[in-house]
């Protein structure tokens, strides 16, 4: 389904810029092309189960030099483990 919908995202000049596990991932900014995806991988959802509505939402928007921020708590102490773990080699400045 995923692959599908892909195909007809790039059929209406959408061009993903990768896809992960049960998502898209999009670089664009304009609300129109951002609903225009939502509407296709809907349709495609619904194609391919034989009407059933498969849900499609937007699950992030990075807005001025944002970046992806897993929401898991497991996912966020990965990263300050990460975080600290750099910032004690020396990679990384130290956090105030």
């Amino acid at each position: 389904m995923l692959r599908w919908a892909t195909v007809q995202l790039c059929d209406a000049g959408i061009v993903p810029c990768m896809l992960i596990h049960d998502g898209i991932l999009f670089e664009e900014s304009d609300p129109e092309k951002i609903e225009y995806a939502r509407e296709i991988m809907l349709k495609t959802g619904r194609d391919v189960c034989d009407g059933f509505e498969i849900g499609v939402d937007v699950d992030q928007m990075l807005i001025g030099g944002a970046r992806y921020r897993d929401k898991r708590p497991m996912a966020q102490k990965m990263w300050d483990t990460i975080m600290s773990a750099l910032e004690a080699a020396g990679a990384l400045p130290k956090r105030a």
